[in-house]
């Protein structure tokens, strides 16, 4: 499964990026070079947020992260 993270570009554009795919993660005096298998962008955010981005700290799936918003608890959900 993709592994998505949303970053800025230096312009303040949102992007998503897939993990799977980059390649390395570089700091710049302006602020960081997100290389991918396809090209380079450079983002707003530092190395450490971009770390604490892709790492998350609940251990559940996307589709539990919905429902529980959703419906409040896992026994509520109509499966």
């Amino acid at each position: 499964m993709a592994h998505f993270i949303k970053l800025h570009t230096l312009e303040g554009a949102e992007m998503l990026f897939n993990l799977d795919v980059v390649v390395s993660i570089d700091p710049l005096s302006d602020g960081t070079m997100v290389q991918t298998r396809w090209g380079g962008t450079k983002v707003k955010e530092d190395i450490d947020k971009i770390l604490s981005l892709s790492n998350p700290t609940v251990d559940a799936t996307g589709h539990q992260l919905l429902t529980e918003s959703e419906h409040g608890s896992l026994n509520d959900i109509p499966y």
